[in-house]
Formats: C-alpha cells, structure tokens, sequence
C-alpha cells in the first residue's frame, strides 16, 4: 500500500531558504491551514494568516522574522484562526504606507532649511539632486533595503569615492530621521546598516619654515597693489580661523585691540557662536584696516570667497607651493602650535572644533611635541643628578638580591671600569 506524502512544515530552516523573487510570495505551513511565511522582493519575511471571513479574503500579518520566531508565529496563528471561527469580529489593522523618498525629501528639507548653515544647505540639494534622488526618489521609504543601497554605494564609489561617502552619510542620516519622525516603522530593517564608507584620502598638509618666509614674501610684493585679499590670507595664518570666519568678520565682534593681543566673539561659524583668538600681530593687521563709513564688515563685500580663492592661486603658485589649498593654512596654524608644545584640546578650541575627533589628525604632532617635552624634563634631571651615558656593566648572572654593601662588592676606584667617574654626593637640585 503507498503511503501518504509527507505534508511540508514550516521551520527556521525553511524559512531561511526562502528566497526572493520578482514578485512577492507565500510558502504555507502544511501542518496548520491558512499559516504561511510572506516573502517580498526585498527580501523581508513575514508571518501571515490567510482566511476567508464572511465571504471575503482577509489577510492578517502576525510579525517580521527574525524578530518573530517561527513557534511563536504559530501559536499566534492558532489563537487567531480559534478567535475568527468563533466568530469573533476581527478586522486586520490597515497598515499606512510610508511616503515616497521623494515626498519625504522635500519635507525633511522644509524643516532642516532653518537649521542648516546655508552652505551645507547648498550641498545638501547638490548631493540630492545628482546623485540620491535619481536613484530612490520613486521609492517608498520601506521598500529601501540594504541591497540597493549597497549597490547604489558600490557603483557610486567606483566614479567618486568621496562624493559617495557624502551621498551615503546624507541618505543615512536622512533614513535615521524618517525613523525618528515616525515616517518609518521600527519594524524595518535599516537599510544602511553593515556598509562601510571608502577610505579618505589624507589632503591636508602643512606649510614648514622656509614654505612659511616665501609665501611671506610674495604678500610683501602684493601688498600694495591688494591689500585686503593680503590681509585677509595673513589673518588666515595667525589666527586658523575658516575663510567665512575672516570674511564676515565685524568691527562690533572684535574686543578692544592692546598690544597683547585681543579676541573675537563670533556671533556665527560653522560651528556656531565661538571666540576668536587675536594674537598681537593679527592686532597689528585689524588695526591698520579703515573702516568704511557705517559697514559694520571688517572687510568689504567685494572681496567674496571665490575671488579670494582666485588671488590665493596667484600667491600660492608665485611662492612655489603648488597644490596648498588655502584651508592648509588652518592646518599650519594647527601644527605650529601643537609642535610648539601646545596640547590636543587647546588647540581644538583656537580651531573652534565641535568634535574632539575632528582636532585628531594633528595627533602625530601632539606626539613629537610631547617627546620633545620629555626629552627636555629628562635631560634637566640627568644634569641634575650628573648622570653619564656610560653605565656599570652587569654580568649576565648577576644576583639582583644581592646586598650592595656586601663584603664580596668591590667598592674602591681600581675594581671599576675606567670609562666610569667616581663623584661626591650630589644635592638633588632642579
């Protein structure tokens, strides 16, 4: 007699070997009717429950594995299908639809346009309009899983890896948000999970000595003929301060000029409200600017960024520093003054670093500075104490217990080394 075919049942094990298709489809338990596992293109499973009540097909989804487990999802299964044939009532809870990328792009613009600087505004549509839009703007937010994304990512990174990292941090950030919103369920898996961003190329360098006394000289040979760009790069030197910073300084941010030094309390950077430092040689320089009747800006409007970009690459090639960008000159400050013995976190604060990371790129300066520090303390006490290099040899099998004053230690001149110089007492003196 031929015996019945063994019904299927739905296990983890099949669960994981389900995989997805064009179009979205369910693999049914054959040990319980009506329980199934929902599979969609994306590659996200669900448990579901399919039962006709009062003549209509009603689908009810239970949970997403793995965050429902295939007993548990069964159980569930049971108690509803128990609770429908009862003749309970029971209406499956319609589920909103996220918005299209699209949709949610221009909304999260209208709220953020306030709270982003204008310039990472600019950016921020540049990126969305190139590179993120063209390829997500007809999704909805929850259709937008980790496989496109990596994709997306890889094929962007093969053209522009910088670019692409940029484009991943905007769409990541901007997914997190939707998340917060309440525009995307918590049930969905984060699709920028697990990706890692190219790495960056290091571009920032900083001007030695002699790089330093030529680019002073050629603003010498400049100053003349444009004295604003030149003391606007020359701010830009001797104080680290961001081109926008100098730019859009005003005369009612600046203390009162001594000849120590003063400082500026910047309304708005960057970073937002932070004190400028004003060194006595960048006093010198505020100083000798004429103010312009009632402009409240230290330097004229004319002078924009882009056309002082313009006259750096004058400067820049005239002194032979071919490929400095005029934000090395932030960079230069920096290590001058780390080099100096100035520590990590000061230096942050002359930069008006949000992040102690961003200050941590100078960190291999922050070390030589701080060998040269112990060098120096090393030396002060080796004088101190009339150390000499040359040290009394040891045996390989010397005791390191043995008493110093024992009778078997040769204490007079002729049993050391000659190269050794016996001393008199030394006072600790430093």
């Amino acid at each position: 007699m031929r015996t019945k075919a063994r019904k299927n049942r739905l296990t983890r094990r099949a669960v994981l070997a389900a995989r997805p298709r064009e179009k979205e489809y369910v693999v049914w338990d054959g040990t319980l009717a009506h329980f199934g596992l929902r599979v969609q293109p994306t590659g996200s499973r669900s448990f579901v429950v399919q039962v006709r009540v009062h003549g209509r097909m009603r689908k009810f989804t239970l949970g997403r594995f793995p965050d429902m487990g295939v007993t548990q999802a069964k159980e569930e299964a049971a108690a509803l299908l128990a609770r429908i044939w009862s003749g309970e009532a029971i209406v499956p809870t319609r589920k909103v639809k996220p918005p299209l990328f699209r949709d949610f792009a221009a909304y999260y613009r209208q709220r953020k346009k306030h709270v982003f600087k204008p310039s990472t505004l600019k950016a921020h549509d540049i990126y969305m309009r190139n590179r993120i839009l063209p390829t997500f703007g007809r999704m909805r937010l929850d259709t937008i899983d980790h496989v496109r994304v990596s994709r997306w990512f890889d094929a962007a990174s093969a053209e522009k890896p910088g670019a692409a990292n940029r484009s991943f941090e905007i769409l990541r950030t901007m997914l997190r948000t939707a998340r917060e919103w309440g525009e995307l369920g918590s049930d969905v898996p984060d699709a920028c999970a697990h990706i890692a961003m190219n790495p960056k190329r290091s571009v920032a360098r900083h001007l030695n000595k002699e790089e330093l006394a030529r680019l002073g000289q050629v603003l010498d040979t400049r100053r003349a003929q444009r004295p604003w760009p030149v003391a606007a790069l020359r701010l830009l030197m001797l104080t680290g301060a961001r081109v926008s910073e100098i730019l859009n300084l005003r005369w009612e941010e600046i203390g009162e000029l001594t000849d120590e030094g003063t400082s500026a309390r910047l309304a708005d950077s960057k970073t937002g409200p932070r004190t400028l430092w004003l060194g006595p040689q960048a006093r010198q320089i505020i100083a000798s600017l004429p103010r312009r009747g009632n402009d409240p800006r230290v330097f004229p409007n004319r002078l924009t960024s882009a056309r002082l970009y313009t006259f750096w690459t004058g400067v820049r090639d005239k002194a032979k520093l071919s490929g400095v960008r005029i934000h090395d000159l932030r960079h230069s400050f920096a290590s001058q003054g780390i080099m100096n013995s100035v520590g990590l976190p000061t230096v942050g604060r002359l930069l008006g670093h949000r992040r102690r990371d961003t200050t941590a790129i100078y960190a291999h300066f922050d070390d030589a500075a701080l060998q040269s520090a112990a060098d120096q303390a090393a030396s002060v006490i080796a004088q101190a104490m009339r150390f000499t290099e040359t040290a009394v040899p040891l045996s390989a099998d010397a005791d390191p217990n043995r008493d110093p004053q024992s009778p078997n230690r040769a204490t007079d001149a002729s049993s050391l080394p000659a190269s050794v110089e016996l001393r008199e007492p030394l006072g600790f003196r430093i």
